[in-house]
């Protein structure tokens, strides 16, 4: 096991030997409106078959794990498919290490001489102007590769805020091509069908061969399987803390 601490205290274990991620493409996303970023992400790491190949571990981790079909999922893991990286964030890191986590995590991939990074992230729907479905946020290291998606860029009025944001700033300042995209979604309720939005971009873009009739179509259960999950982490939370 490869066992590395960067200039903070998070973390990345790689449970194989030598993990080479030159050239590859990483992409995340975290929860937040219409829970998009988080629904995109586990969508795709099915979609892909991708394989998990380690976890980031960090001072205070959420205290909560799930369990899947091939055993327990711990809070944030990493999966690779070819050329693409998923850090998938199973639940949101505590609010005190956010920034820390948010940071460890663009200089992390930035060190390992990624190509990019692909953002999913949700945009309430009430601000909606138009036909599009989505908008992007590209660092400007990203811009020669812009046309490439036909997707307008948010409009200057409007504000990034949250994990998105401070990792976009984080790219920024790196000099690193990095690009959100943000379907318009409910901001009251987890949003598949944004969520679906956003993969078909990408995978237009990034020659990805994803179905996500299957997401469509299982929109509700998904919906209501993830309002469950928040519930029942609230309310555990509430109960530590009372």
């Amino acid at each position: 096991m490869n066992y590395q601490r960067d200039e903070l205290s998070m973390t990345v274990h790689f449970n194989v030997e030598k993990t080479n991620f030159k050239n590859c493409t990483l992409l995340t996303g975290f929860h937040g409106v219409g829970e998009v970023g988080y629904i995109s992400i586990s969508y795709l790491v099915g979609a892909l078959k991708a394989e998990r190949i380690g976890f980031i571990e960090v001072d205070n981790p959420p205290p909560f794990i799930n369990t899947g079909d091939g055993g327990i999922v711990t809070p944030f893991e990493i999966y690779k498919s070819k050329k693409f990286v998923l850090v998938k964030l199973e639940f949101s890191p505590q609010r005190t290490e956010e920034s820390e986590f948010i940071r460890s995590l663009a200089r992390w991939t930035v060190k390992e001489k990624f190509k990019d990074a692909i953002l999913i992230g949700g945009l309430d729907s009430s601000f909606k102007t138009g036909k599009d479905n989505c908008r992007i946020v590209p660092t400007r290291s990203y811009l020669d590769e812009l046309k490439s998606f036909k997707v307008p860029i948010l409009e200057n009025s409007l504000l990034v805020f949250g994990p998105l944001a401070m990792i976009l700033s984080e790219f920024e300042i790196s000099d690193f091509p990095a690009l959100a995209i943000l379907p318009y979604a409910s901001a009251l309720t987890p949003d598949p069908g944004a969520a679906a939005a956003a993969i078909r971009e990408i995978s237009r873009v990034y020659n990805l061969k994803v179905n996500v009739s299957e997401l469509e179509k299982d929109a509700e259960n998904i919906e209501a399987e993830i309002e469950q999950k928040l519930e029942r982490a609230q309310k555990s939370l509430q109960n530590m803390y009372v």
